[in-house]
């Protein structure tokens, strides 16, 4: 465990995984026929996008910052 973090293979992993996930719920809420109001899936959606825009930020610091070896 200790060696995947050292090697950023598990901070990856985490953003990869919430990235996903937020667009597949993205794509739920409007794709598929959810009975949600309008203004709930607005919100929905801008939540998930500033995760997807956050992981990546994250993703490029890790990168780019992060631990060096």
């Amino acid at each position: 465990m200790w060696y995947l973090i050292q090697e950023r293979a598990l901070p990856f992993s985490i953003l990869a995984l919430l990235m996903m996930a937020s667009a597949v719920v993205v794509y739920v809420v409007w794709k598929r026929q959810v009975s949600l109001p309008l203004p709930l899936r607005i919100f929905t959606t801008v939540v998930c996008l500033i995760c997807i825009v956050g992981s990546a930020g994250l993703m490029l610091f890790t990168l780019f910052v992060g631990y060096n070896s």
